[in-house]
């Protein structure tokens, strides 16, 4: 909504009248009070966990200050608000009235889809783990649990809005008090870590651009070259090199303006349904958004404007300086490289591959580099192994075809680099995406603290802990605290939150985080460990000072080091408990980690608590729970993941079929020639089917030996930290072989057929 700041109480609630200075401040605007209690659902056939509910009290029904997505009734209306999940599961419409527990009964005035202001499971078992939070009077709420004059935390707005003068005045004014404002920060680090699939939409988006520019380069290099005796006859009647280039520009540019503006609608249809695809694969929940299309589609229009001008930059200096006298002569245009550039680029591309081997994800992408400079060689070496197959398959025209290949090395080596590049990503991209459940469930319980997490409304108390450790099945129970939304700045200004945990012994020691760089130096500020994409996020390093405004206010910490944790996706921090009441101003523990005999015991454990300390109970979390919710996302993803690198592999498909139409048309009378001596049409189409396949099926070999070593680099690289294993993804290499090979022959038949419908007269008095 539209608030700046709230306030909140280091022992849950707090009185309401204690914030009567703060509405007479002059640049208060308006605010809403808010309570959350625990109480339960009175449904048939549920269990108590089941029909565990969360409250949220608040005082003003409409507000602007929070919105809630109607599904159907009127959310300004004060009465009982619930999600469209906790109304199917408890089988209720709009109007009827639902009863809870040792409270009372209200009526539903408007059902909600579910959001981050209220969200409930959505089945039974689910239930089980997840309680459903509904909304209510704040009066109604008090009343209920007699908590009158209570409230959990205020959001207000401000005339001004967020000012470093005004926040440091509130936090002067409760300083020393159980009470502490914040900023609100919009920062759901904590909740995803996107990071990683951005960057995998961002190497496929690359990928595609750079294949589409070699295919354009292709293109426009082999109709450039086509075209040499017209430039030099515009040249000999007066055309200079500049006039012949603004030429050639002029036709690029007419290309990549058709280009362009086809393919924006169809980009902004696609990133729509991309868009749909993307939040079913990963989100447990309906979720509103907006697409966000106004940068795609001026990335986009850039690159399909200027890009084809890049793509196209050497063969237009060919075009330009053509020399007349070679051109008007018909001397052969294509020249291989000599011995002594081969001899560089091989040395080049050894030396990329051995900075590839380096463990460094920009040293990764010299891997791909040295696979282009090194392709005709491990081209030359498959041609030669496969050679008798094809003469086998193919006859003659396999003879032919072999000879065809070499005749264009250079553009069909680069051509089946590109798809070899793709083939490999998409081994890749599979077997991190199989893979990553087990090193992410892994990962989840070793750092996980335990096998479950209770939260309280209250502080434990220690003759509580010795209750639970006592009941069956527990193995151990141990308090620590969880304080929420500390805000903070990045180096560069950016406002940030996250939560501050607390953790008890050696940091060594523990069972919540693994330290993985530590600073001997110490310092007189109170220390604490980042853990690693907040510490990536502040910008700072290890050893250095961060500010966090806790409930004790602004306060200096000394960051001791770096930890890996699976709480809250790495984005946290985490301090020693003696710092909780002299640093942080957090006096009591909230949360209880539990660690089980047998984790088959959870159930039974979770049963105990609900009845036994169910009316206080905020949260119940396990480590099964958390880690079969990160492995849902994973698994819900790999289906699109494989279509987006099957795209990439057509998008070769389609570079192999211009390159061999290119070819084509360079050998018209060569292939007259041929059919002149005898050579009948079906053997023409084999031999450019024949060449397809080689091209295709030396980029589908190569490229799998290249992604199985990049799944082997990965499985061993530090930064990998133990979450890939080394696996080969046997469904996606069959996947990527076969269409690799169908996507060569079908880009093949298109060249193929034209090449055979030439007429031999034609062909031969071609020029």
């Amino acid at each position: 909504g539209s608030a700046d700041y709230w306030i909140e109480s280091n022992n849950h609630t707090f009185k309401e009248n204690r914030l009567d200075w703060l509405q007479d401040r002059e640049e208060f605007k308006k605010g809403i009070s808010t309570l959350l209690k625990q109480g339960f659902v009175e449904i048939d056939g549920l269990s108590k966990a089941q029909s565990s509910v969360r409250f949220s009290g608040v005082s003003s029904f409409d507000n602007g200050l929070f919105e809630l997505p109607v599904k159907e009734g009127d959310v300004t209306k004060e009465g009982l608000i619930i999600t469209e999940n906790a109304a199917s599961l408890w089988n209720k419409e709009l109007g009827d009235d639902i009863t809870f527990s040792d409270m009372g009964t209200l009526k539903i005035t408007a059902i909600v889809h579910e959001g981050s202001m209220l969200s409930s499971p959505q089945t039974l078992e689910e239930a089980n783990y997840v309680h459903s939070r509904v909304m209510v009077p704040l009066d109604v709420l008090q009343e209920w649990s007699g908590l009158d004059g209570r409230i959990s935390g205020y959001r207000f707005e401000t005339a001004e809005g967020q000012s470093d003068e005004i926040f440091a005045a509130y936090q002067e004014e409760l300083a020393a008090s159980d009470m502490f404002v914040q900023q609100v920060v919009i920062d759901d680090r904590q909740n995803n870590d996107l990071e990683g699939l951005y960057w995998t939409f961002d190497i496929i988006a690359i990928l595609s651009v750079l294949i589409s520019g070699f295919i354009a380069f292709n293109m426009i290099y082999a109709n450039i070259m086509e075209r040499r005796k017209e430039f030099a006859v515009m040249k000999s009647l007066g055309y200079t090199n500049g006039g012949v280039y603004r030429l050639v520009l002029q036709e690029i540019g007419l290309l990549a303006i058709i280009g362009t503006v086809i393919a924006l609608p169809l980009g902004v249809a696609f990133g729509g349904y991309f868009q749909e695809l993307l939040m079913g694969a990963i989100a447990t929940q309906n979720i509103t958004y907006e697409l966000e299309i106004l940068s795609p589609i001026i990335t986009a229009a850039v690159i399909g404007l200027i890009f084809p001008f890049a793509a196209a930059a050497f063969p237009v200096y060919q075009a330009g300086k053509t020399p007349v006298l070679e051109a008007m002569s018909n001397q052969s245009a294509v020249r291989q490289r000599n011995r002594k550039t081969n001899i560089f680029r091989v040395v080049f591309g050894v030396v990329f591959t051995g900075i590839g081997l380096i463990d460094d994800v920009i040293a990764f992408l010299f891997l791909f580099l040295g696979l282009v400079l090194l392709y005709p060689v491990f081209m030359n070496g498959l041609q030669k192994l496969v050679s008798p197959l094809f003469k086998l398959l193919f006859l003659y025209p396999g003879e032919q075809a072999l000879r065809s290949v070499k005749q264009f090395k250079n553009r069909n080596g680069n051509t089946s680099a590109m798809l070899a590049i793709g083939v490999s990503l998409a081994l890749f991209m599979s077997a991190a995406l199989e893979s990553l459940p087990d090193g992410m469930e892994d990962d989840i319980r070793s750092t996980f603290g335990g096998d479950m997490i209770v939260q309280k409304e209250t502080p434990w108390q220690e003759e509580e802990v010795e209750d639970i450790k006592a009941s069956d099945g527990t193995e151990n129970a141990q308090r620590f605290a969880d304080i929420p939304s500390i805000t903070w700045e990045t180096n560069d200004g950016d406002a940030r939150e996250f939560s501050i945990m607390s953790f008890s012994g050696h940091a060594h020691e523990q069972d919540i985080f693994r330290v993985t760089e530590e600073t001997d130096k110490s310092d007189t500020l109170p220390g604490l460990y980042l853990g690693e994409r907040a510490l990536n996020e502040w910008g700072g390093e290890v050893g250095e000072v961060i500010t966090l405004n806790t409930p004790a206010g602004a306060s200096d910490f000394y960051v001791k080091g770096t930890v890996q944790t699976a709480h809250y996706t790495g984005y946290a921090a985490f301090a020693e408990d003696a710092m909780l009441a002299s640093s942080l101003n957090w006096p009591e523990p909230f949360q209880l980690a539990i660690s089980l005999d047998n984790e088959a015991n959870s159930f039974q454990l979770q049963n105990y608590l609900w009845e036994n300390y169910g009316d206080e109970i905020s949260s119940i979390s396990t480590a099964s729970q958390n880690a079969e919710a990160s492995v849902s996302a994973l698994e819900g993803m790999n289906e699109l993941m494989q279509g987006l690198l099957l795209l990439i592999i057509a998008l070769s498909a389609i570079g192999i079929s211009n390159t061999l139409l290119m070819n084509t048309i360079e050998r018209t009378k060569e292939l007259g020639v041929m059919r002149a001596i005898g050579f009948t049409k079906s053997q023409i189409k084999r031999m450019i089917l024949a060449e397809g396949l080689i091209i295709g099926l030396t980029g589908v070999i190569v490229g799998t030996a290249y992604g199985i070593l990049v799944i082997y680099l990965n499985s061993q690289s530090e930064m990998a930290q133990d979450l890939l294993r080394f696996s080969v993804p046997w469904v996606s290499l069959i996947l990527a072989i076969s269409s690799g090979i169908l996507f060569s022959l079908a880009a093949s038949w298109l060249p193929s057929a034209a090449a055979s419908r030439v007429k031999v007269k034609d062909a031969i008095s071609y020029d």
